[in-house]
């Protein structure tokens, strides 16, 4: 089978995609919008230029107007109203002499309408000391003073004038700043959006670098969880069975890896009980065999005992009791044997399970029916009632086979032989405890004592546990023996079955 692109290139790529693919879809949309954007902006710019132009020509033309009548009112009043106040033909002394007074003659020609915008006027001497001025108070903010010079007759006397303006020097700045910054804006409107772009894509680069690290670390976090999961899987397809993966945290895939081993864990069980069903059907049928063909020759040899005994008519007392005491001998082991041939025809024939709803109490309490078990058992049941799905005849085999079982071991270790049974419910399944006073079974044999013909007890065939296992793996359940010793000090053995 051909091997596709590793988990964690798929994974990296698609995290890579997803982030880059929008990014890049949205730079080039924001380039059309910013084409557009600045395509406007620029029109825009060029409508406002001609009015731009209009207005800063319209400025330089009332300027250049004011200028032209200012200096047409300087000439005005100096050829003609003030002509005759020259301080050349007017010498101080001669105007202190006669107390010559021009003050007036400067208030009319300030309030005269014909020099709208006059604030002042002064005339000067040429050796540019003051013959005689007048002013009135400035308007404010927002004017400015123009001062205006202009001959006065043929000795060098000045006429000063000083107009009041409107100050538009910073208006007309801001007109030319705004006209400077649109005709920057349309030489630059297709550079600018590309500078977005550029920077736009600087930012995707690193958002799909980012992505990219983001996705090596990820991806290699997840894949090296899902290989621990795929190399256990492997190791238990190739024997290993005890194999476990070991995830740690407490996310989505550490839930799998325990339900993983928890799998395993009922694999490893469900294939230990099939192993055990095999090995107990060829032992089944091996006692099969042996039951029939053991069985044939017991009656024939018994009669031809018996028979050599009564036959002996001599007098020899020595012969005569050897031969009664081989009768016995005989009749003594053909008599073990004819037990032994039992146990293997029950191994051999035990029934189907047909599984039908039982109280385990009823069970339990059909069991005291039994004189011999019914002085040393005892019952601890639980508060509320539990039942199983069970053959009734099988399930009391098992139970009387461990009950037996545990008030054999109780004498052998020399106690009266009492044992406790207690069961109770684990969520869908019954558990049903065995306690004796026994010895205990060593650790050792813990996996081997449901094996046939394996016994810790001095007397038995050691086939009473094999067929009590068989028969609740057959019903679904399982019967083992704990791991620790019952509270009594003996063995405790747990039988689990379904409840109904």
């Amino acid at each position: 089978m051909t091997r596709g692109l590793p988990l964690q290139l798929k994974l990296t790529v698609a995290l890579v995609l997803i982030v880059m693919l929008p990014l890049a879809a949205s730079t080039y949309f924001i380039g059309q919008l910013g084409s557009a954007a600045a395509n406007v902006a620029a029109g825009e710019a060029s409508a406002r230029k001609p009015i731009y132009d209009r207005a800063i020509r319209t400025a330089q033309e009332l300027v250049a107007e004011t200028k032209r009548v200012h200096a047409e009112i300087a000439t005005r009043l100096a050829h003609s109203e003030l002509v005759a106040l020259d301080p050349t033909l007017a010498p101080a002394m001669f105007v202190q002499a006669f107390h010559i007074d021009i003050t007036p003659t400067l208030d009319q020609i300030l309030a005269g309408p014909a020099q709208a915008g006059l604030r002042a006027i002064a005339i000067l001497r040429p050796d540019g000391t003051v013959f005689a001025e007048n002013e009135r108070p400035a308007t404010g903010p927002g004017w400015r003073d123009r001062v205006v010079d202009e001959s006065l007759g043929e000795a060098g006397s000045i006429l000063r004038l000083v107009f009041e303006v409107r100050d538009i020097n910073a208006d007309v700045e801001e007109l030319n700043r705004q006209q400077n910054a649109d005709n920057t804006f349309v030489q630059i409107r297709t550079a600018l959006p590309a500078g977005y772009r550029t920077a736009f894509m600087v930012l995707i680069g690193l958002a799909g670098l980012i992505a990219a690290v983001f996705g090596i670390w990820a991806s290699t976090f997840v894949t090296r969880r899902i290989a621990a999961l795929v190399s256990t899987a492997r190791r238990v397809s190739e024997g290993h069975h005890d194999a476990r993966v070991e995830l740690r945290g407490s996310d989505e895939m550490a839930e799998l890896g325990v339900a993983f081993n928890v799998m395993l864990d009922n694999l490893d069980e469900t294939r230990k009980q099939v192993e055990y069903l095999q090995r107990m059907g060829v032992w089944q049928d091996v006692a099969r065999r042996l039951a029939h063909e053991i069985k044939n020759p017991l009656t024939p040899i018994q009669l031809a005992v018996q028979q050599c005994v009564s036959a002996y008519k001599g007098d020899d007392p020595r012969f005569k009791q050897l031969l009664v005491d081989t009768g016995e001998i005989v009749e003594e082991e053909i008599e073990g044997l004819r037990r032994l041939v039992d146990t293997f025809r029950t191994l051999g024939a035990l029934p189907k399970v047909e599984a039908a709803p039982l109280a385990l109490a009823d069970v339990l309490e059909e069991l005291r029916l039994d004189p011999t078990i019914a002085e040393r058992l005892q019952l601890v049941p639980p508060r509320d009632p539990v039942t199983v799905r069970a053959d009734k005849l099988l399930l009391k085999r098992v139970l009387a086979n461990l009950i037996e079982n545990g008030i054999h071991a109780g004498q052998e270790a020399g106690t009266k032989g009492d044992v406790v049974v207690r069961w109770s419910v684990e969520g869908d399944v019954a558990r049903i405890v065995v306690d004796d006073h026994g010895k205990g079974v060593a650790k050792a044999d813990h996996d081997r004592i449901f094996e046939p013909y394996v016994t810790t007890k001095s007397t038995g065939t050691g086939l009473g546990l094999a067929i009590a296992r068989k028969i609740a793996i057959e019903h679904g359940g399982e019967l083992a023996i704990a791991p620790e010793r019952a509270p009594t000090g003996g063995a405790r053995f747990v039988l689990r079955l379904a409840t109904s």
